[in-house]
Order: C-alpha cells, then structure tokens, then sequence
C-alpha cells in the first residue's frame, strides 16, 4: 500500500511539473502573442472608417502601419464627404470613425448627434487642374489656363465634383457663386451638353482631367499633387480658400479608446502626419506626439478637485490615457512651476493649468495660451447653523466682522492661496487690513492653504477651539451635502468678492489636442450642470474652445 501510494505520488509529482511547465508555455505564448498589447493598444480591434475619397492614398498606408504595428484592423469605405455623412445617417452612427475633407460636413455630424470627439488632420485648397500636355498647347498658343475665368472657355471640357456629396465641390461653389460663374457652369451642365459633367469624387475629377484630353477641373492641392501627369493653376478666384480635414469619433462606436487612439495615431506628428506630408498635405500646426498611452499632467486649483474628478476619471478611460493631478493652493502651484523652470525640482512641468483665479494664470502667462474663462466662485462667510455669533455682512461693511476681536477668525493664506490673496486685497482696499491683523491677531486668526480645510476647522475646531467665522469658496461648501445642516453661508456684499477659473494650455505640451479635448470634457453639459450643483457659476462661451 505505500509502494503504491508512493508510485502514485511520483506520478502526481510528474503529472504537476508536466502540466505546470505546460501552463507557462501557455502563458508565455500569450504574452507574446498578447491580444492586450503591452503598450496600451488592443490588438485584434476591428475598427470601421469612413473615409474622404481624396484622403485615400495616404489613409491607407496609415492603416497598413497601425496594422503592422499594433495588430489593429481598420475596414475604410472611401468615398466624398457629403455622400460619407448620408451613409452614416442611413446606418443610424453604425461604425467608429468620420474622416471628412471639410469642417462644415463634420460640424453637420457633430449637429446631428453622430460624432463625438474631432481632431483637425490637414489643411487643404482647391486648384485648377489640367493635364501638361494640354497646357503646353494652350501656352504655344498664347492662351494658357490661369485662373477659373478658363472654365467657362468653349475649347475646354469641364469636370467638376458633386457639390451635393463632396467636400472640393461645395467649396468650388462657395468660391465661385459670388463672381457669377458658378451660375454660368450650373447653366451649361443643365443645357446638357458634353462640356460640363459631375464626378463624383475628388479622385475621380483627376484621373478624368489625366485621361481626357482638353479637360479642366477643380481638386484639392494635395490630391493634384499625387497625380504626375497634371499642371496645377492656383487660380485668383481661390485665394484664401482652404479646409481642415478632420477625424471624428463616432457617437455610437461600441469601442471609442480604440478609435480615438487610432485618430490620435493618424494625427500624431511623428506617425500619420508623416505620411500626410509625404501625400503633399498641409500639416496642422501644433500636431500632437504619438504615445499609445500618453500620461498628462493637469495642475488645479483645490477647489476645482470636486468639479472635475469625475470628468478626469471618465476622460482617462474613454482615451485610454492617464491623467495626472496636482491639486493645491495656487500660489503654491506658481511656485512649484517656477522652481520647475528655474531647474530647482525635477523636470514635470503641467501640460494645463486650470487656476484658482486669473491673476495667479497671469503670474505665469508667459508658459501658457491665453487660456479660457470656465466657471466663477464667489468668496462667502461660513459660520456654524444658527449664526450664534450674528456675523453680518453689508454693503457698508462687507468683511467688519473679520476685525471683531471676539471672533475666532480662519482665512486662507494670502500668498499660497487664490482666494486668501483676494480677501487680503479686499481687506486692504476697505482699509480693514491694519485692523483685521492688529497686534495678537495669531491668537484669533489662523491661516490655511486651502479653503476646504477652513470648512473642516469650523466643525473640528483647530488649535483647540472652533472657529466662528471663516471665508471660503461657496463651493467648498455646497461640495458636500452634509454641511447644509451644520453650517450657514453669509454672502459677502463686496462686487469684487469672487474669482474667476482660467483652463490653460501650455505652450511646450506635446499633447496640445488631447488638452483641448480634456477641455472639452470640462465644459460639456454634464460638467457644467455638476458645477453649478457645487455652487459655481457657469462663464464658458462656445468661441471659446
């Protein structure tokens, strides 16, 4: 019995080293082969484009790349914007992603609920074409082709693209409708004759002008430029006309951090943009670097971590990236940024700033857009339910009651702080500045760098005794619930008693368009309902993005 009981031990220990070793060949061969790449990019993803027919020579090799180099599959149907936007409508937003030739069918698709997320591509312009044999006959004759004056000449045959279904032809029509010829072409294509005919893409416009002889036609530059055989003529009439080819996500894609990682690859200076160039496209300035999982650095002000957590949490998973915070005092975050730039800290300098208040953006404008004006928070009085100290403030006297030497008194740093700057300004201004920090003032009144721990040291107390009164955020407040029945809001009756929230982008980020997007996800409808339920008051404009 222990013989056997031994045998079959050593052949369970067999069994078990076999099936282990078996296992980790298992588990190796998974991990090379790794559907889930280990850079950020589900390989095995089957993405569906559409795509504008005069984006196809470049498109293509892109999608070859990506596949090579991240096992994705990206299925394009090419034909003209117009007509790309009417499939979409029929399919009900089936599919991924939009690449259209021009801004208006794209803003058409975002009108329509169809397509979420854009990235702008490249800018392209519409040419006169024609093929250089014919252009070197109408030259030896004194008679070239210069401007689109030559459309309407009997001795050439026109070919033009639906302007109902594509991108070049509605801008044709737009540049032409003002000087009257489009009129005239519209005429003699209706009279039926052989003269003026529609194609109905971009491409097909050129291979008709490269095929026929004495034909004329309208593409775009880059489009032109992929055919050898053609003479391009910048005509007058088309000066100052150009579009931006932009990439969409669509609405309804069931797998939107694959698409917009795609359209991120496609944009990417180092990647797709590449290849653009090499097609005769016009790169777009500013184009983002590629990393399938690029991490971004968002510095705000604590008062603004209620507002946006959500929002960042949601913006990392749809675009697969990861987003860094620091949340602080914003005269804190100044000087970490300028110890940053002076090379005193290691070098992790935000890709966007959104500021406490605009004066503490204007302390480090020169690293940084513009910025744009998203939410207002007024500064208020907080003090325990029931007011058992009646703090009032007036229009006569809208912060006396900081100087009552009866009152235990918290305020936000006035140098750290955005918000404890504007009340040392405000006391200043009202002349109560002297009084409010007279001789003892460190007995009664106590600091903090962030506001939200003033709202704490109401109801905890701080260095051994509550607080009675204290000025923070409305926001701090109202961003949680419980404080409604513990706490009162005395609103300061000061004009000036608020501050305004900036989201700025710096100007070295290497990921300026994800930025934009994140600002995008800041101000969507959603965002906004949430911040005002915190108390903040809601100034982003459209124009703004």
């Amino acid at each position: 019995m222990s013989g056997r009981r031994r045998s079959f031990g050593f052949l369970s220990d067999v069994w078990l080293v076999g099936g282990t070793s078996l296992l980790a060949i298992v588990v190796l061969s998974v991990m090379l082969w790794s559907p889930w790449s280990r850079q950020g990019i589900a390989g095995g993803t089957k993405l569906r484009l559409y795509c504008a027919a005069g984006m196809m020579k470049p498109v293509s090799k892109i999608i070859a790349d990506y596949r090579k180099e991240y096992s994705v599959t990206v299925q394009p149907t090419y034909a003209g914007s117009g007509a790309l936007l009417s499939t979409m409508r029929a399919a009900g937003g089936a599919g991924d992603l939009y690449l259209s030739a021009d801004e208006l069918n794209m803003r058409q698709a975002r009108d329509a609920g169809l397509v979420a997320e854009t990235i702008p591509v490249a800018v392209i312009r519409p040419v006169l074409v024609v093929h250089k044999r014919t252009q070197r006959a109408l030259r030896a004759q004194g008679k070239p082709v210069t401007s689109a004056a030559d459309l309407l000449r009997p001795d050439l045959k026109v070919v033009l693209a639906d302007e109902a279904r594509t991108s070049i032809g509605q801008a044709t029509r737009r540049a032409l409708a003002p000087t009257g010829l489009w009129a005239e072409l519209e005429k003699r294509r209706k009279d039926g004759g052989a003269r003026v005919s529609t194609a109905g893409t971009v491409n097909e416009v050129g291979v008709t002008v490269q095929a026929g002889a004495d034909f004329i036609g309208v593409v775009w530059d880059a489009v032109a430029a992929q055919f050898k055989d053609l003479e391009i003529v910048e005509a007058p009439e088309f000066k100052g006309v150009s579009e931006h080819v932009m990439v969409g996500v669509l609405a309804g894609s069931k797998q939107p951090t694959a698409a917009l990682q795609f359209a991120r690859y496609l944009t990417a200076r180092d990647r797709g943009m590449k290849v653009l160039v090499d097609h005769h496209f016009t790169p777009i300035s500013d184009a983002d670097v590629w990393e399938p999982r690029p991490k971004i650095h968002l510095a705000a002000g604590a008062m603004l971590r209620p507002g946006v957590i959500d929002v960042l949490k949601a913006f990392e998973k749809r675009e697969g990236v990861t987003v860094q915070t620091s949340y602080n005092g914003c005269g804190v975050l100044v000087a970490q940024m300028r110890s940053i730039k002076a090379g005193q800290q290691p070098d992790n300098f935000p890709d966007a700033y959104f500021a406490c208040d605009r004066p503490f953006l204007d302390e480090v404008q020169q690293w940084f857009d513009a910025g744009v004006a998203i939410s207002q928070n007024d500064a208020v009085l907080i003090v325990p339910k029931g007011n058992p100290k009646k703090v009032e403030s007036t229009r006569d006297d809208p912060l006396g009651a900081l100087a009552r030497p009866d009152l235990r008194v918290g305020l936000a740093h006035p140098k750290n702080s955005a918000l404890g700057k504007l009340i040392d300004d405000l006391l200043r201004e009202l002349n109560l500045h002297e009084k409010v920090y007279a001789e003892g003032w460190q007995n009664r009144v106590v600091h903090s760098e962030a506001a939200h721990t003033l709202v704490n040291w109401m109801l905890v107390g701080k260095d051994g005794g509550p607080l009675d009164v204290a000025v923070v955020y409305r926001s701090n407040v109202l961003s949680t619930p419980e404080n409604a029945g513990r706490l009162e809001i005395i609103p300061i009756a000061h004009p000036g008693a608020h501050a305004v929230q900036p989201f700025a982008i710096a100007s070295e980020s290497q990921h300026r368009y994800l930025l934009r997007r994140l600002r995008e996800a800041i101000v969507s409808g959603d965002s906004a309902r949430h911040f005002r339920s915190l108390g903040f008051e809601w100034l982003y404009k459209e124009q703004g993005k």
